[in-house]
C-alpha cells in the first residue's frame, strides 16, 4: 500500500488561518489523515472531527492521528450526512470544514477496489457506504440512463458508441472488460487518445457509484448552516464538474477567501504527479 501524498497541505493550513484560536474542525475526507495532522500541529487549540467513507481510509487516518489524543474523533460516514453526525454529537457550529475531492493513493493501487483501469480488477469503485458498484451501473442500466452518466459526468463526445459497445459486451466482470469495450467502440482516428477517453469514462461511472456531485452540493449547503461567522470551508476537487459546484456555491453566503482557486506549483506536481489537476477554493461564512 503506497504512501498518499497529502495535495496543497502547506496551503490548506494556511488557508485556515481563522483556527489560530482554536474550535471545532471538520476533515470530510479524512483519508490518510495527513491535511488534518497538519492542521492539528499548526493550531494546538483546534479539535478535529475526522470522517471517511472509507473504513481502511480510517485504519490509516487513526494510526497517524494518535499522537493528539483525545483532541481526535473519527467516524464512518459519508460528508452528506454531516448534519446528523454533528446533531448526534450536539455540536450546533463548527469553525472549519475540509473536504479532499481526490482518490487517495491506496485506493488507486489496491487492484481489487477497481478504481484504475491500469490495474485489472473487479468493477467496484466504492468508496464505501455504497448503494451500488460499477458491476450494477455497467450491467444494470437502460441504454439511455447509462449514456446520460457518460455523457454528462465525463462529457465524453463518444458516450452513445460506447453504451452500444458496453451493452452488446455484458455481463462485463472486470476493468480489463470495460477497458476492451470502450476502447473496441472508437473510431479509428480516436483510438490513439484511448488513455484519456478510458480515464474520463472511468471517472463518469465512479462519480454515478458514488453519488459524488450530489453529496458534494449537499455539503456546501450544510456548511452555509453549520459553519460559525467566520468560519471557513475549503475544498480541493479535481475537474471541472467538482470545481463548477464549488465555484459557484460559496458564490452565495460566503466571503471568497480565493479569488482564483489555488493550484499546485511545479515541483508539487513534480513530486506528485497526480495532483496536478488539483485546485483548491476557500470561502468564509459571513
Amino acid at each position: 500500500m503506497g504512501q498518499h501524498t497529502s495535495v496543497l497541505l502547506k496551503e490548506v493550513v494556511d488557508g485556515f488561518e481563522n483556527l489560530k484560536n482554536g474550535g471545532i474542525f471538520v476533515d470530510c475526507t479524512v483519508g490518510g489523515g495527513g491535511h488534518s495532522k497538519g492542521l492539528l500541529e499548526k493550531y494546538e487549540k483546534i479539535s478535529l472531527i475526522g470522517i471517511d467513507r472509507d473504513p481502511v481510509a480510517l485504519e490509516i487516518a487513526k494510526e497517524r492521528l494518535s499522537e493528539f489524543g483525545q483532541r481526535v474523533r473519527l467516524f464512518q460516514s459519508n460528508f452528506s450526512d454531516l448534519d446528523r453526525l454533528l446533531d448526534d454529537l450536539c455540536i450546533e457550529k463548527v469553525n472549519g470544514i475540509f473536504a479532499d475531492l481526490g482518490l487517495s493513493s491506496f485506493q488507486i493501487d489496491a487492484e481489487e477496489r477497481g478504481f484504475s483501469f491500469k490495474k485489472s480488477g473487479p468493477l467496484d469503485m466504492q468508496m464505501g457506504l455504497n448503494a451500488k458498484s460499477a458491476y450494477d451501473v455497467v450491467n444494470g442500466y437502460d441504454a439511455e440512463t447509462l449514456e446520460r452518466v457518460i455523457r454528462d459526468y465525463s462529457e465524453e463526445r463518444f458516450a452513445r458508441r460506447i453504451v452500444s459497445s458496453i451493452i452488446e459486451k455484458r455481463p462485463i466482470k472486470s476493468t480489463d472488460g470495460l477497458v476492451e469495450a470502450i476502447f473496441s467502440s472508437l473510431p479509428s482516428y480516436a483510438k490513439k487518445d484511448w488513455k484519456k477517453i478510458v480515464t474520463r469514462v472511468f471517472q463518469a461511472i465512479r462519480i454515478e457509484v458514488n453519488e459524488e456531485l450530489e453529496n458534494l452540493s449537499k455539503l456546501i449547503e450544510i456548511s452555509k448552516k453549520r459553519l460559525e461567522k467566520g468560519g471557513r470551508i475549503g475544498i480541493i476537487s479535481f475537474h471541472s464538474l467538482e470545481d463548477r459546484i464549488v465555484k459557484y456555491g460559496l458564490k452565495e453566503g460566503f466571503v471568497i477567501i480565493t479569488k482564483k482557486p489555488i493550484v499546485p506549483d511545479d515541483n508539487e506536481v513534480k513530486m506528485n504527479p497526480r495532483s496536478r489537476s488539483a485546485k483548491l477554493r476557500i470561502g468564509e461564512r459571513a
